[in-house]
This record gives C-alpha cells, structure tokens and sequence, in this order.
C-alpha cells in the first residue's frame, strides 16, 4: 500500500477490501485518486495490475512510484493518470522527496538520492541505513528509522543527518510535521515526539 499527497488530491494504491467497488481493480488497484479527502475514489492508472508500495510527490507536483513487481521507477506528471520509466532501477522501500527536488530512497545497502527526476541515483555519503522514511508537508524536513530503530533527521538540501531519538521496536511508520514533531507507529503503539525532546 502507498499514499501521498500532490496539491489537494491523494494518490493511493493497495489491494481491495471486500467491500471495494469491482471498478477499482482486482487483486491491485493500480493508482487510484480522490479529491475530496478520501471520500471518494477513482482509479487512474494500472487498475487491477499493478501494487504500489513506494509513492511519493515532488515539489513540482511529480510523482514517484515503484510497484512489489518491479524494480523499475516510474514518473508521472499529470497527476497519476498517465506513467513513464525514469531510467532508474533500484530496490527500495520507501522514496520521498525533499523542498529541493532532491528524491532519496531507502535500499538494501543504504540511502540513494537523485537529483535529475529519477534518472540517475547515488549513495548518500555516510547516511544511517534506514528502512523507513518521510518528509513533513512542507518538504522541508525528512525523518526515518534505521535498522537498530534509532530515529534520524534532516533538512531539506543537507548533507549530514541528526540522531533524534529511539523506537519502542520495530516502526512500521513515521512522519514529522513542519514544525519537526514527530509521529511513530512501532510495536508500542503510536509514539509523539515534540520538536524539544528531538535530540
């Protein structure tokens, strides 16, 4: 399952639930729509084929998206309805993008980032290794778990990342508002870390 956030729509994609409407697709809802804060859906693209895990929007109003079947990046610029290689293949978990336009994704051996619309990645020089990973609304943050749950942050455009605090095991999600408070859902529960108790 994926979800992201471009202008005031959502993109989203997943599989259905029994009582998901047959025009969404089957077993995978490709890319579906709504705008109208979730209240309603529409499917766009890949109906039925195709299960996104990793979303995300650029600045520019990009999106990003690897599919569970695939190694292949792909880009759209319309919203979502129509999808194109960037060139780039890469094993990830999660892809976001930073208020720099800066895309970096969570790999095996470590984080890549690209600066040319997904085209091209690199390694991040001496960046934690994490597995999950977002960015606050404004893009001006971002905020992950490593591998030994230890929270890291950053800032848009920078170059080094800030141990920040510790999961009560293994985090299934985080996010950090613009303001740097911090939301973790791990074993415990959901954790909220306020901007202060950041280390």
């Amino acid at each position: 399952m994926g979800l992201t956030v471009v202008g005031t729509e959502l993109i989203a994609s997943g599989h259905p639930g029994p009582s998901t409407p047959t025009e969404w697709g089957s077993p995978n809802l490709g890319i579906i729509r709504s705008s109208d804060n979730a209240q309603t859906w529409d499917p766009v693209a890949f109906t039925g084929e195709k299960d996104f895990h990793a979303l995300t929007a650029a600045p520019d109003g990009s999106i990003y998206a690897l599919a569970t079947d695939s190694i292949d990046l792909q880009r759209s610029v319309d919203g979502g309805t129509s999808w194109a290689p960037t060139g780039a293949s890469l094993m990830a978990s999660a892809l976001t993008v930073d208020a720099t336009g800066r895309l970096v994704a969570t790999t095996p051996d470590g984080l890549r980032t690209s600066t040319d619309d997904g085209a091209t990645f690199s390694p991040w020089p001496d960046a934690p290794l994490l597995y999950v990973l977002a960015a606050s609304p404004d893009q001006q943050r971002l905020v992950g778990v490593d591998t030994k749950e230890r929270i890291w942050v950053t800032t848009a455009g920078a170059s080094g990342w800030v141990e920040a605090g510790t999961a009560h095991g293994a985090a299934q999600a985080v996010t950090i508002t613009n303001s740097g408070n911090l939301f973790i859902a791990d074993d415990s529960g959901l954790t909220y870390l306020e901007s202060q108790e950041v280390r």
